[in-house]
């Protein structure tokens, strides 16, 4: 790998639009190593950093949320930041749960329609009047 690549070579390398790469410098989150003939040249950890910008993106953060974590100045910073996320996700895959489980029950009714003629689906449904019975 030479040391030094083009945006197109390093747009390639991450899997991302040479537009997604300046977009990004204009966020701050990334900055060319270098100019030649007036073009952008990156290095490795440039590529890596992109990259990792991606990961980030992956796992739900925001570019603002990335920014954050990239300009931290400290681990509690960025740790921070990455904690929120979690929470946020553990949220997520207990309602995906509770989802996943509210479908199976409906699998498992043996009459013709879930909303009125399976028990499992019907136990759900009063258990959800009975949050908002009026007094």
């Amino acid at each position: 790998m030479p040391e030094l690549m083009t945006i197109g070579e390093v747009a390639h390398r991450a899997r991302v639009a040479t537009s997604t790469i300046r977009y990004y410098e204009r966020r701050g989150l990334l900055n060319a190593d270098a100019r030649q003939s007036g073009q952008r040249r990156y290095r490795v950890e440039t590529l890596r950093r992109l990259v990792f910008i991606g990961m980030m993106q992956d796992i739900g953060l925001t570019l603002d949320e990335v920014a954050g974590i990239l300009h931290a100045t400290s681990a509690a910073e960025w740790k921070s930041i990455a904690g929120q996320r979690l929470t946020a996700l553990d949220a997520q895959i207990a309602q995906l749960q509770h989802a996943r489980g509210l479908l199976a029950g409906a699998l498992w009714c043996r009459f013709d329609h879930p909303a009125t003629d399976c028990k499992v689906m019907g136990a759900e449904i009063d258990r959800r009047l009975d949050q908002f019975r009026l007094p």
